[in-house]
């Protein structure tokens, strides 16, 4: 039987009517997902899920009003949001050969693709493991003396300042130390990034944390369709532009021609991160065995040097900067912090040059960069994808889902920190579940820079606060807030007056 009037209505205007209804039904096809699991979780828009520009940060509030286990969507794509501590251990550490990889980055461009965080399974264990002894004591041991004149700069740039009625911006400082200390330690190249606040490599790393709104649109826009991902990696496009991975392809591969051109006794002197990685050798436990039975030996290409060279930029100028910065206000900010920092310093250390070994008297110390990486974490979510479908406790994690670990949040929990949003170093002289403290990682996959970060900040610290002292501006808020973005970044830029330490 025929319905009276449809037959009147042009095949236009019935498609027109029919389009929003099923680009709806297409944007959210798969958002009952966790529903019918009786799983909680935010409610997702259609085709973007809850990727949202404040995911990251929704994440403290979604998890008190949700629980530690809950469900997100990227795109139509279901994820976990787990911060139920024995989950989180399973995860990150016991059955951490399942969850052995990180969130899929489908547009990392290439040779950048190569660097140790994007990789995974067999090539993430190679490279790991021929990455590991760079980072030994030994190794630290040798660069600190690079670490230190680094940070004397840094002291001496701090003290033309002092007094400065309008403050002076402590991350473009502490930020190029930051780029000095990787361009000594890793590749023995003195940029003078201090002195020199646009040079080349600190304007291309800062740019890597601050891509352009269409950059951040494309990203967007891959969530909702992720096979996009090849064509749009084919015209160039990805999380990093093209310019700034050519200018670290192109320094870097000079300089590792550089190297394969000097005399071998030259190269023989070099302790730095680049002719370590270019020395590495690892046995290649995939391949097949060599005339003498043993297995192949492989180094890392010079396309894989690249790439861990970019990655030491990458991830050395963030955690630094950023922890110093935010130390910085937290000091300025609780004076009696900054001069029991200071008497302990003087008390063990004296006059002492700052190394790899007596910055561990610094116990009161350590407690200050803790405390700064607990509220202010410079990464405050941790990935892992399940590379099998796995049941702990009553939750189910399907082959391939992202889980998510909200550090932020797990770190500013109230049952795991009385008073969390207060800065109280004493309270890491207490005993607490390690897994309450995720600011480096944890696990197999702990950030592999993560010693030579910390004896950074110390040193750093240890040379600025014997001679300055970070003051509040009048506009100095007790409490910091954050922009919505990927990385913890401070709304305003941190503004301190520094003064002479008598």
């Amino acid at each position: 039987m025929d319905v009276p009037g449809i037959a009147d209505v042009p095949l236009y205007v019935l498609m027109a009517l029919a389009a929003p209804v099923l680009l709806y039904i297409y944007g959210t096809w798969n958002h009952t997902y966790f529903k019918k699991r009786s799983i909680p979780g935010p409610t997702p828009y259609p085709f973007i899920g809850n990727m949202t520009g404040i995911f990251f940060h929704s994440m403290t509030t979604w998890r008190q009003k949700f629980g530690n286990v809950f469900g997100v969507f990227q795109g139509a794509a279901p994820c976990f949001v787990i911060s139920d501590l024995e989950i989180v251990k399973e995860v990150l550490v016991k059955s951490s050969n399942v969850f052995r990889n990180r969130k899929k980055f489908e547009l990392v461009p290439y040779p950048f693709s190569l660097g140790l965080f994007f990789l995974d399974d067999a090539l993430w264990k190679r490279v790991r493991s021929i990455m590991t002894p760079t980072f030994s004591g030994r190794k630290l041991r040798q660069m600190s003396t690079s670490i230190n004149h680094c940070a004397e700069t840094l002291t001496s740039n701090f003290a033309k300042v002092i007094g400065k009625q309008e403050g002076v911006n402590i991350k473009e400082y502490f930020g190029a130390f930051a780029v000095d200390v990787i361009s000594r330690t890793a590749f023995s190249v003195k940029v003078d990034s201090q002195n020199d606040f646009s040079n080349p490599f600190v304007i291309n790393v800062k740019e890597m944390f601050t891509p352009p709104k269409f950059i951040r649109s494309i990203l967007q826009l891959n969530v909702v369709l992720p096979s996009l991902s090849t064509f749009l990696k084919t015209v160039g496009l990805g999380i990093f532009s093209q310019s700034i991975i050519k200018f670290f392809e192109t320094n870097i591969k000079e300089m590792i021609n550089q190297r394969l051109n000097n005399r071998e006794s030259m190269r023989e002197q070099r302790t730095d991160f680049l002719q370590l990685l270019m020395d590495a050798e690892v046995e290649d436990e995939q391949g097949y065995p060599g005339a003498n039975g043993k297995h192949v030996v492989r180094r890392l290409s010079t396309d894989e040097v690249v790439a861990q060279g970019t990655l030491f930029y990458l991830a050395g100028y963030e955690a630094v900067s950023s922890t110093l910065n935010f130390a910085s206000h937290h000091l300025a900010t609780n004076p009696e912090v900054q001069e029991k920092a200071y008497a302990e310093m003087k008390e063990k250390l004296g006059d002492e040059e700052p190394n790899y070994d007596n910055i561990k008297k610094l116990k009161y110390l350590d407690n200050v960069i803790t405390e700064t990486l607990r509220v202010c974490p410079p990464v405050i979510v941790l990935t892992r994808r399940a590379s099998e479908t796995i049941r702990i406790k009553d939750v189910t994690i399907y082959e391939g889902q992202t889980v998510f670990i909200p550090v932020f949040a797990l770190q500013r929990d109230p049952q795991l920190f009385k008073d969390p949003n207060s800065f109280k170093p004493e309270r890491h002289n207490e005993k607490s579940n390690p897994l309450s403290f995720l600011a480096f990682g944890y696990g197999p996959r702990i950030c592999i820079g993560m010693r030579l970060a910390w004896v950074e900040m110390k040193i750093a610290l240890i040379h600025v606060l014997r001679s300055v002292k970070f003051e509040r501006m009048p506009n100095t808020e007790d409490e910091l807030t954050f922009k919505k973005v990927s990385t913890l970044k401070p709304a305003e830029d941190i503004v301190l007056k520094l003064s002479h330490r008598c």
